[in-house]
């Protein structure tokens, strides 16, 4: 997911920044037997198929960082993957009352792998809601591509 910087002829400072403040994120995995159910729905998500979609995404992920620095630094990095064709990463954003509020990340490996991560959800009071919201809707349209194992990741600061 970070090839856009590391074989980029010339990344900018910015987003080698970015892309180091990403990795730092502490990593959970565990796989997944069963979806759990959503309630009535209240984002509307959108495959991240276009610049200003990306933008947002990488808005509302990076507002898990605190310091305005870091958070410039991580926009920086997310905002260029756009820019990378062939990778297996799709992104996906959530509208919350017509504004993006939620994000995450749909990443198929070549051995038959499903990984959904980087679900986030603004500082809303119903955030906890939109991230398992987030989570069961992306889970579910990886579950319909048949034959994958489904493995979640979730990152904290």
């Amino acid at each position: 997911m970070a090839r856009h910087i590391t074989e980029a002829e010339f990344p900018t400072p910015l987003s080698k920044q970015g892309l180091a403040l990403y990795q730092q994120q502490q990593q959970s995995s565990q796989q997944i037997s069963s979806i759990p159910d959503t309630p009535e729905p209240a984002l509307t998500i959108y495959p991240v198929d276009c610049h200003p979609l990306t933008i947002r995404y990488a808005l509302v992920l990076s507002s898990k960082w605190q310091d305005e620095a870091e958070k410039e630094a991580v926009v920086e990095f997310l905002t260029q993957m756009m820019f990378d064709d062939e990778s297996p990463a799709q992104l996906f954003v959530g509208f919350y009352k017509g504004k993006p509020a939620a994000c995450g990340m749909l990443y198929h490996t070549n051995n038959g792998l499903s990984l959904v991560s980087d679900i986030y959800a603004l500082p809303l009071a119903n955030q906890q809601a939109l991230i398992e919201e987030m989570e069961s809707r992306i889970l579910a349209k990886a579950d319909s591509d048949n034959n994958r194992t489904l493995v979640i990741s979730r990152s904290s600061l």
